[in-house]
């Protein structure tokens, strides 16, 4: 039997919390991200990334820092319109793989300090979360 009181209580207290609309509303508050895997492979260069609650994205690739937007809901993730400053390195060619890999996403899995953006195509990003100063 169902007690009425207990189910207008977990009601309640579900209409206080809202449910996260996007995967940066999802991640905790100023989590930075750091790439561990491309495409079940392990990442031959570092970078970050940061989603915000506002639809904002920052992070480093291995050269350059980027700001981006991400406004699809979740599961979805949607990152577009990404600038980086312009310095050159010697890992330019990953940098903008890495740029592109983010662009071509189309679902995010967040869990615990984990996080996994793939596509139908089959390719992905693992992140894990990184510690120490944010991007």
């Amino acid at each position: 039997m169902r007690h009425p009181a207990v189910i207008g209580a977990l009601l309640t207290l579900a209409s206080c919390t809202p449910l996260p609309n996007t995967v940066g509303e999802a991640a905790p508050s100023g989590t930075v991200f750091s790439l561990v895997e491309v495409n079940d492979a392990p990442a031959t260069y570092g970078a970050t990334l940061r989603l915000l609650g506002s639809g904002r994205v920052l992070g480093a690739g291995p050269c350059n820092r980027f700001n981006a937007r991400q406004s699809a809901p979740l599961p979805w993730v949607e990152i577009s319109d990404i600038e980086a400053s312009t310095r050159s390195c010697p890992q330019i060619r990953q940098e903008e793989a890495f740029f592109l890999a983010l662009e071509a996403m189309d679902f995010s899995e967040l869990a615990g300090d984990s996080l996994l953006l793939s596509n139908d195509a089959g390719q992905s990003l693992f992140f894990r979360a990184a510690e120490g100063p944010s991007s």
